[in-house]
């Protein structure tokens, strides 16, 4: 894993980023300031905005960039890998995100049947499809971590949709929640 990346750039100086633990550590020394700081990565959105010639990770509290870095420096390929990486850490930092362990939840088949059931009733399909898919494929394998993973990953990218799958579908908050 690409922990560190050092960027230069003419004009605007060096910019030098490690992630380490829960933080991502940054020194940019440039001919005007030089400056040291960290960020917690729970405080960032995962998602980067580019803007220019710079990628940005945006604060979830004031949606303000609060780390920068140059576009592609030193080269595209570490570049990709190391925002690819910090993105990762961003979301097993999101304590909000749904995850599984590395042991199989213990999952009750006639309450996942009925979460389905609830939702293709009461929730648009097509607002929660990819999670439909992935509760279907669990249940043809309950203790397939790879199929409970999907289904995490689903919930937890429906954005707004949760709260419907959690009224209509309890059971699913309980699955990944208290089912330890």
């Amino acid at each position: 894993m690409t922990s560190k990346l050092v960027q230069k750039h003419p004009i605007k100086g060096t910019r030098e980023f490690q992630l380490v633990d829960d933080e991502i550590q940054c020194t940019i020394q440039s001919p005007f300031k030089n400056d040291s700081f960290s960020v917690i990565l729970y405080v960032l959105d995962a998602e980067p905005k580019i803007s220019g010639s710079t990628l940005s990770f945006i604060s979830n509290v004031n949606k303000e960039p609060l780390v920068e870095f140059f576009l592609n420096k030193p080269n595209k390929e570490t570049f990709d890998q190391f925002i690819k990486n910090v993105r990762q850490k961003i979301m097993e930092n999101d304590f909000g995100r749904f995850r599984v362990g590395d042991k199989s939840a213990n999952i009750d088949i006639v309450r996942l049947n009925e979460s389905i059931e609830m939702l293709q009733k009461y929730v648009d399909p097509n607002e929660i499809e990819l999670l439909l898919s992935a509760l279907i494929e669990l249940k043809t394998e309950p203790n397939n971590i790879k199929y409970q993973k999907n289904v995490t990953e689903a919930f937890n990218e429906l954005g707004f949709a949760q709260s419907l799958v959690i009224t209509y579908a309890p059971y699913i908050n309980f699955l990944f929640c208290g089912n330890r």
